[in-house]
């Protein structure tokens, strides 16, 4: 299923067109000279402006610059706005004059980047592993934003100098690689490192260098792909956007290598994903993470939801697997993520972006700021929003495939002419396509059947009713078309129901593709525009309890749902009895909201509201009493309380719970702005043996523990020693765990200040 170029397919009014003009503005309000600061500083060279902070001043300095190259290249493909094209030819510029002043085909905002990377030249894994310590946050990660920033430039407006800097920079990690072993390239891939194998792959394709479609296939990491090519799942507890651009990568790397176990490793990851572990909005993980298929209550219960970014991930994976082995399956999960996660996720008025998507009823979701906020999803969400023209149409066994119904222009000379689909889908059913011919030319229209519909209804060219071929997912109409032929149909929207993929009793409703939720209040939206604090992406605000969210009844959506207008529903509960509202969550913003209810039979209704209830004794009190926490062995809340470490490992659980351990130190910074924190509870799981450990805070000892003997997982509670009373209390707590002489700790899961 190949795709059209932004550039050939023209948005017309509609939700989505909208979006990518908010984008647009959005973007037009980033500074390019605050974006290059870190470039030009790592060059040696002055900046012309200081450097926006967030992230990008606390060690992923450059990251939002190199997406902000992908964002302005499709910006301008989308819009044909003068202004992206301006920006991005000064941004590849000023890179080009940092790369000059370095001189070793090295560019990037890395903090000591190029100290650290020139460190690979003598080879060995102590220098590979330094890439991954706690003094440096994800360098691969962050010089992948850079690369994939120059492609696009070159790929999508044919920018000659994107190309020259980034093969230059391609060339340069060649010669350090050269003195790197398979043992130490494979130890620095242990660190997130983004879609390196997917820029070489589209070096190799751009360029025809075999060298580039090496270098691709050495950045698959072993760890990750030696499980997806015996067909197996080992996903469970791993960061979820490190894996899925590896996915992108192998699908990439199969194209310009022609290496079919890459390719089915990478259609295995897509199904694996996407039918085990993908919940209604299209969207995966918990706190970033992947949790066991067989358990979604962290889904249900943490605030911290479907990250955005591992969809945008997930819709690059779709479209390269769709590229090059199509499957029906592939547009229906591309229809799900853009409508109910990708344009959920931007504010349609103000712009902004969101990093967490909770699932859990009744919380809310925060917004980024262009001055503020420089988080990775920022970085993706400015790509993202311009990229809605990407799978509206494509070319199938030369067949012009209508694959989503948003209405749009498509330029195809190679099909005759432009083709115009108009339609208010999915408030209105109704879809028409006009064929905009030079000459009268024969050539098949496929139509899509999405997963959800029963099919078209009256079908017609021209006004009359017209049969068509069935085929896996679609319905292709071949015969001569004329200029001016319009096709025409009804795509009926049939109300559904869909539980967790765990099967248990949480459900959410649809009304055909659109997931619908409901609106629950503006009570304690806090932080709802997120200021630039380093936690500032997550919706820190009071968990609503479950234990007077209603129940609905399981039965079938039709018969708890009742249409009152396009796009409006109202819904029956079945305790306590009432109703509410139901609209497309894409329209959901500034309010909490519910998207997953509690359904029971009717003889059990009264067991599962007891369910509810216990569900909320523990974790709402816990919750409310706790000031600040971590969860050890968990990238991002590590990265955000300063973690440092030596001498430790991660282990992970069935369940996919991380904790980490270690034979030396461990130490982060819990925060206590309101000085209200009186008691440190630590998580233990000791796995067996002898192990011990020295808990101190702002170096006084709060106490010394060790354990012997078999497996436990339990939880301390530590009272703050009274000389950290003393007046004036502290604002922020360095907590230091360290290994007792000779041991271990045992894994340390998750540790809270608490009220």
């Amino acid at each position: 299923m190949k795709t059209f170029p932004l550039t050939q397919v023209t948005l017309l009014e509609s939700p989505f067109a909208r979006a990518v003009r908010t984008d647009l503005g959005y973007v037009l309000a980033m500074e390019p000279d605050r974006l290059l600061a870190p470039f030009l500083r790592e060059a040696g060279l002055e900046p012309r402006a200081a450097s926006y902070g967030n992230w990008e001043d606390s060690g992923l300095d450059g990251h939002i610059g190199g997406h902000y190259l992908s964002a302005l290249a499709l910006l301008a493909a989308a819009t044909g706005e003068a202004e992206p094209r301006r920006r991005l030819e000064y941004m590849v510029s000023e890179l080009a004059r940092a790369q000059d002043a370095i001189g070793t085909g090295y560019v990037g905002g890395v903090p000591g980047g190029v100290a650290l990377f020139e460190g690979l030249r003598g080879g060995g894994i102590a220098a590979a592993t330094a890439l991954g310590s706690s003094d440096h946050w994800v360098p691969w990660y962050n010089l992948h934003k850079t690369f994939a920033g120059l492609i696009d430039a070159h790929r999508i407006l044919g920018r000659k100098q994107a190309l020259e800097v980034v093969v230059r920079l391609a060339d340069w990690w060649l010669e350090v690689a050269a003195n790197l072993d398979d043992e130490a390239f494979e130890a620095m891939l242990d660190t997130e490192f983004g879609g390196m194998n997917e820029s070489f792959a589209d070096l190799a394709a751009i360029t025809g260098r075999r060298e580039y479609a090496d270098m691709a296939r050495r950045f698959s990491h072993r760890a990750i792909l030696d499980p997806l090519l015996e067909r197996r799942d080992g996903l469970t507890g791993r960061h979820a956007n490190t894996q899925i651009p590896k996915a992108v990568g192998y699908a990439a790397t199969a194209a310009v290598r022609g290496d079919e176990d890459l390719l089915e490793a990478a259609r295995y990851f897509w199904h694996e994903v996407v039918e085990r572990r993908t919940v209604a909005i299209g969207g995966n993980s918990v706190r970033e993470h992947f949790h066991a298929p067989g358990d979604f209550s962290p889904m249900i219960e943490d605030r911290e939801g479907p990250e955005t970014c591992n969809t945008y991930n997930m819709l690059k994976l779709t479209k390269a697997l769709a590229e090059a082995a199509f499957e029906p399956s592939q547009l229906d999960f591309a229809e799900r993520a853009i409508l109910n996660h990708q344009l959920a996720s931007q504010h349609p008025e103000r712009g902004g972006f969101v990093y967490f998507t909770s699932m859990r009823p009744r919380h809310y979701r925060v917004y980024s700021q262009p001055d503020l906020g420089m988080w990775c999803c920022v970085g993706t969400g400015i790509e993202a929003q311009a990229k809605y023209g990407e799978f509206i149409f494509g070319e199938h066994d030369g067949a012009l495939a209508v694959n989503l119904y948003i209405p749009a222009v498509l330029d195809a000379p190679e099909f005759g002419g432009r083709f115009r689909l108009e339609t208010d889908f999915p408030a209105d059913e109704r879809v028409s396509l006009t064929l905009d011919l030079d000459e009268p030319r024969t050539f098949p229209v496929r139509l899509r059947l999405p997963d959800w519909s029963d099919g078209l209804a009256d079908l017609a060219v021209n006004g009359k009713p017209v049969e068509a071929e069935p085929v896996p997912g679609a319905i292709v109409l071949e015969r001569e078309w004329r200029p001016g032929d319009v096709v025409t149909f009804g795509l009926p929207l049939r109300l559904r129901a869909e539980w967790l993929p765990d099967g248990s009793p949480w459900q959410a409703y649809f009304a055909g593709p659109v997931l619908l939720a409901s609106r629950e209040g503006t009570d304690h939206l806090l932080g709802l525009e997120a200021d630039d604090s380093r936690m500032g992406h997550v919706a820190h605000g009071p968990l609503f309890g479950f234990a007077d969210v209603p129940i609905i009844a399981d039965s079938a959506a039709d018969e708890v749902l009742t249409r009152e207008a396009p796009l409006r529903y109202r819904m029956r509960f079945a305790d306590p009895v009432g109703e509410t509202e139901l609209v497309p969550f894409y329209e959901v913003h500034d309010s909490r909201y519910t998207v997953y209810w509690p359904v029971a039979a009717p003889n059990q209704v009264a067991q599962r509201r007891g369910e509810l209830v216990a569900a909320d004794r523990d974790s709402l009190t816990l919750d409310d009493r706790t000031v600040d926490k971590v969860a050890f062995g968990e990238q991002q809340p590590e990265s955000d309380h300063g973690f440092r470490g030596e001498a430790t490992q991660v282990s992970v659980d069935a369940q996919g719970s991380r904790a980490r351990s270690t034979t030396a130190s461990v130490a982060v910074v819990l925060k206590d702005p309101d000085r209200a924190g009186r008691v440190l509870r630590v998580g233990y799981r000791h796995s067996g043996g002898s192990t011990g450990a020295t808990v101190r805070m702002n170096g006084t000892l709060v106490a010394e523990e060790t354990w012997d003997g078999e497996h436990e997982a339990y939880e301390v509670d530590y009272g703050l020693p009274a000389a950290l009373h003393s007046a004036p209390r502290a604002t922020a707590y360095e907590l230091e765990i360290t290994a007792a002489p000779g041991k271990s700790t045992p894994g340390i899961t998750t540790v809270r200040l608490l009220r």
